[in-house]
């Protein structure tokens, strides 16, 4: 089944349009008919129900009746990815994955270690595309909601973000006390926001694990094999909401 958001409240009965990009596809690509269902997200926990009841090949435009409304919970917990900038094109992958695990902010941000070097003037364009991959994917996965992209920041700044959390956590490879299955086993089931550091490839220097310590971030060992940036990042939030979201089932 297709999804699509429409960012207002829908009642059964409603009828509703749909044109551009969104019926392209539909039409297009997916080759849906009349009679067929679809999906419909308000963005937030209100999903509908709407049959095809007409289209118009000419113009790319369908038509459709709200035939059924239910809200379901929020994703939870509420996870913010702060991710080191990687090289090329693994951004990308890194919002699309993270965004089918249930991750709910993506924060990029600029390290001692970042390679990757965004100029002012693009920085905009490059956040309009990082919001298409975060819709698509969460179209794909069928969410209730679209993650949201915050700007880009750097490294010092970034730490604003832990005021916001209950807990926040960096895996570091030179971390050996503290273990991420340590975290979880031990953690207050109750944590509702958790923010997550992630390193670009060369990962965090010893002054920036040592300002984030002081900020309230807690390093942690991901175990005994050095996990590429797009890697660590999957790992690190699939094992969170496995602990305390709804991953498993």
């Amino acid at each position: 089944m297709s999804r699509l958001f429409i960012f207002r409240d829908l009642n059964i009965n409603d009828q509703v349009i749909v044109s551009g990009e969104d019926a392209h596809h539909i039409i297009r690509v997916l080759r849906y008919r009349p009679g067929d269902v679809i999906s419909i997200s308000d963005g937030a926990n209100a999903e509908s129900f709407g049959v095809i009841y007409d289209i118009d090949m000419r113009s790319t435009e369908l038509k459709l009746k709200i035939v059924e409304k239910n809200k379901r919970k929020e994703i939870k917990p509420f996870i913010t990815l702060l991710q080191g900038l990687p090289k090329g094109d693994k951004l990308d992958w890194i919002l699309q994955k993270n965004t089918e695990i249930g991750v709910r902010k993506f924060v990029p941000i600029v390290t001692k270690r970042t390679v990757t070097n965004i100029a002012p003037s693009k920085i905009e364009r490059r956040k309009e595309r990082w919001e298409k991959i975060v819709k698509e994917a969460a179209k794909q996965c069928m969410r209730m909601d679209i993650p949201e992209i915050g700007q880009v920041l750097t490294f010092d700044s970034s730490f604003q973000e832990i005021k916001k959390h209950q807990l926040s956590i960096i895996p570091w490879e030179q971390e050996k006390a503290t273990s991420l299955k340590k975290i979880m086993k031990n953690i207050d089931k109750s944590i509702s926001r958790i923010a997550v550091f992630i390193g670009p490839e060369g990962g965090f220097s010893v002054d920036e694990i040592e300002k984030a310590k002081s900020a309230g971030a807690v390093p942690v060992s991901l175990g005994s094999r050095i996990l590429r940036t797009e890697t660590a990042a999957v790992a690190t939030c699939s094992m969170i909401m496995y602990e305390l979201g709804d991953m498993g089932g």
